[in-house]
């Protein structure tokens, strides 16, 4: 059934949807109908044969008339005006009026001094009683009405086949409407199906435009179109990043293929052939080196990816760094100045952290001026820590700040002054603080580019 149910449009299963509620609404409202029908009658008639008893209450206080009554009492029969209606006047010895042309059967009843409705027999009842004690001169008279129940269920019975009927056309009327609504509705969707069909790798800018009447078509339209995009924009990023990586991978391998085809043009001694073989040791461990930071960036990115984390104390870690790199600012005649707060505990892995600051602090030292300051500052708010590394007088534009942590992105003047991380250092810190729930961003001040590095506390 499920898989039937699969294979229909949205416009049936609505239509179906549509008529199965119309027909339990349908059913409830014949249902409560009937039901209220019923009681009506029952009270009506109910009605009728306390109206009958009372009337011949009236006629027993006037004796000319009780008189007149008992000897006639086909005058009362005759107002009556239909034979299958019934009224028994009896004392304990005889029945003074016996009105009862069906010969219905009359259960045995109690004396009683209200007016008590019974039906003649406790199952298949077919006349509905109504009676009263009465006294009159000194007597007790047991005063009996009665009505068929052949004549409301008749009119119960026409009532249902006329909400049978009726509810069967609004069903019928209500599904057909149903569909229209549900076609006319759900057009602007199937416009969209239509649009999305149409959609071609080869035109990786095209977009989604589709006149729609309702709200949720335009917010599925607008986030079909942002998807688009943001496929266009990993599609753009993963054309630079092929390029790029062909670019960084020929490099090193043209001067494999350079050196190796000038020594074998002519026999070289064994100091040549082994200044050889420690060049292209560089460029294998060159090419290592970019190839495990790939690895640890691809590695990153998968969700199941899982680091140990510990609390780390934020200045004592950064301070180890520094008198680490101490050695390389001096040779570039660079100084450290740290604004660190004091206190500050961070919850991360302390190996990843070193590495991320490493290659903001190695960028620093490379890009940046001779004779000049490499701020290092930590500052605490309420949810997170910000690591900042500032690198004096040096400024970059605009456009470049967005792409800085892409993999293998480089500032076209300075790509031939390239870091030690193969291109791919930023990519690295962002790749680390994603690990982190943290973010790794960068923009310019007065003194200079900033590269900051924003983790909470609790990650």
């Amino acid at each position: 059934m499920k898989n039937q149910l699969r294979h229909l449009s949205l416009t049936t299963r609505l239509s179906i949807s549509f008529s199965i509620i119309c027909c339990t609404v349908f059913f409830a409202i014949g249902l409560l109908s009937y039901h209220n029908m019923q009681h009506l009658l029952a009270k009506q008639r109910d009605q009728n044969l306390t109206a009958r008893v009372e009337r011949i209450e009236i006629f027993l206080q006037d004796q000319e008339s009780f008189q007149i009554l008992v000897q006639h009492p086909r005058l009362y029969e005759n107002m009556l005006g239909k034979e299958d209606n019934l009224l028994i006047l009896k004392n304990q010895q005889l029945a003074l009026i016996e009105i009862n042309p069906l010969k219905v059967h009359i259960p045995d009843m109690a004396e009683s001094k209200t007016i008590t409705f019974l039906d003649n027999q406790s199952e298949f009842a077919t006349t509905r009683l109504a009676y009263k004690t009465v006294v009159f001169n000194d007597q007790h008279y047991q005063l009996i009405a009665g009505t068929q129940l052949d004549e409301a269920q008749s009119t119960l019975d026409q009532y249902l086949w006329k909400l049978i009927l009726y509810s069967l056309l609004g069903i019928v009327m209500a599904s057909l409407l149903g569909r229209w609504v549900g076609l006319y509705l759900l057009k602007s969707l199937n416009n969209l199906i239509e649009q999305t069909h149409k959609i071609q790798g080869t035109q990786p800018h095209q977009r989604i435009e589709v006149k729609s009447t309702t709200v949720e078509v335009d917010k599925l339209s607008s986030a079909m179109n942002a998807m688009l995009e943001k496929i266009q924009i990993n599609y753009d990023q993963l054309a630079r990043f092929s390029e790029d990586i062909a670019h960084e991978l020929r490099t090193p391998l043209n001067n494999l293929m350079g050196q190796t085809q000038i020594m074998l043009m002519q026999s070289r001694s064994q100091q040549e052939l082994e200044q050889l073989l420690y060049s292209h040791l560089e460029e294998y461990e060159r090419l290592s080196k970019m190839i495990d930071n790939m690895l640890f960036i691809a590695r990153s990115e998968h969700s199941d990816y899982i680091i140990e984390k510990e609390n780390i104390d934020l200045s004592n870690l950064i301070l180890e760094l520094v008198h680490y790199f101490e050695f390389l600012a001096e040779d570039r005649l660079m100084r450290f100045v740290l604004e660190l707060e004091k206190g500050i505990q961070i919850y991360a892995n302390a190996d990843l952290l070193k590495r991320a600051l490493s290659n903001l602090i190695i960028n620093a030292i490379d890009y940046g001026f001779e004779d000049q300051d490499i701020v290092i500052s930590t500052k605490s708010t309420e949810n997170h820590i910000d690591i900042e590394v500032l690198t004096k007088n040096v400024f970059i534009d605009k456009q470049h700040l967005k792409h800085l942590f892409e993999r293998f992105y480089q500032i076209e003047s300075s790509r031939h002054a390239k870091a030690k991380t193969g291109g791919l250092g930023l990519s690295i810190v962002k790749s680390i603080m994603m690990l982190h729930n943290g973010e790794a961003t960068a923009y310019n001040t007065q003194e200079g580019i900033v590269f900051s590095l924003k983790i909470k506390y609790l990650t």
